[in-house]
């Protein structure tokens, strides 16, 4: 929606996103046209919540904002001196293939893929072809802090660097090898082939050797669904995880969230303890599901990670007497 001050023209122009477009993943980039000296400051709100406040220099402006699950209304208005002008809103929606709730867009929502329209608006700042340096890893300390810079070592970079501003980054995107997994050459452009693991497993191949070679093995790794719980940029938990591992666990698995799991008032009143108590197999770990199910592929009943053919020889790994 946009609402100019009556009799004034139309001050900005979102290029990207497009209202009602639907993102798989959290962090949005948008892509802003300011008619040139008609505000002093840019603000962005973001469900309600300022974001982001941005004196605007140049013809394009470009920022990104977190999304949450779910729909998202954002808010960007143009300030001239310290009055509102010109205000803009639109939403999108963020969806989910692990989170039930989320896995349907509402209606009138679609997918609007950024890289197949207004590039030769961006490439008037951005180089919008790849180059060789993103077809191998490449070391990020060399790169320009110049987030408009032509001269970077990988062209994704300029834009797409807070994908990686996390403590646990995935090997190609922490040395920005993007085409590793994104085929340039794909409709649409860098389109990522489905299932995941027919891009996983070309690296991944020990993982892929073991784990088929088991007996039962995990519902998403049988369906080649890697990124349901690992992200394939970067995140806040180890091993790429999308939430902490029992808090992932449980988003499926939602009849053990309450703790009390497998043997609830028989050895612990409040059922057995599935975290916040030291893991006795895993030294120095707190324990998880991860203590007693492996999360990908097991030669023993229910995932379980220890050798045990029934529930007692399982309990016996740690309860001894």
């Amino acid at each position: 929606m946009v609402s100019p001050a009556e009799g004034n023209q139309k001050i900005l122009t979102v290029n990207y996103p497009p209202d009602k477009t639907v993102m798989e993943f959290g962090l949005l980039g948008v892509s802003l046209s300011v008619t040139p000296g008609s505000a002093d400051l840019i603000k962005v709100k973001l469900n309600g919540s300022e974001q982001a406040s941005i004196a605007p220099g140049k013809k394009v402006e470009c920022f990104s904002v977190q999304l949450s699950l779910g729909v998202n209304k954002i808010e960007v208005s143009a300030i001239k001196d310290k009055n509102p002008v010109e205000t803009i809103t639109f939403e999108i929606f963020r969806r989910s293939d692990l989170e039930r709730g989320y896995r349907n867009s509402p209606a009138g929502f679609q997918k609007k893929n950024f890289h197949m329209t207004d590039t030769l608006l961006c490439a008037e700042c951005h180089v919008m072809k790849p180059s060789e340096s993103d077809k191998k890893p490449v070391n990020p300390a060399t790169f320009s802090s110049l987030k408009d810079s032509k001269t970077s070592p990988s062209t994704c970079y300029p834009c797409h660097k807070k994908m990686t501003a996390y403590p646990f980054v995935h090997g190609p995107a922490s040395v920005w090898s993007c085409l590793s997994c994104h085929n340039s050459e794909a409709t649409p452009v860098y389109f990522i082939k489905k299932p995941d693991t027919d891009i996983c497993f070309a690296c991944h191949i020990e993982q892929k050797e073991d784990w088929h070679a088991k007996k039962y093995i995990h519902g998403p790794v049988n369906t080649g669904n890697c990124a349901i719980c690992h992200s394939p940029h970067a995140s806040e938990n180890p091993f790429n995880l999308v939430k902490p591992a029992w808090d992932l666990c449980v988003t499926c698995h939602v009849e053990n969230a309450t703790g009390r799991h497998i043997i609830a008032g028989f050895v612990y009143e409040g059922g057995h303890p599935t975290r916040g108590k030291p893991d006795p197999v895993r030294e120095g770990k707190e324990m998880s599901c991860a203590s007693c199910h492996n999360p990908h592929a097991s030669n023993y009943p229910r995932l379980w990670a220890l050798e045990a053919q029934s529930a007692f020889a399982l309990c016996t790994k740690c309860h001894q007497k």
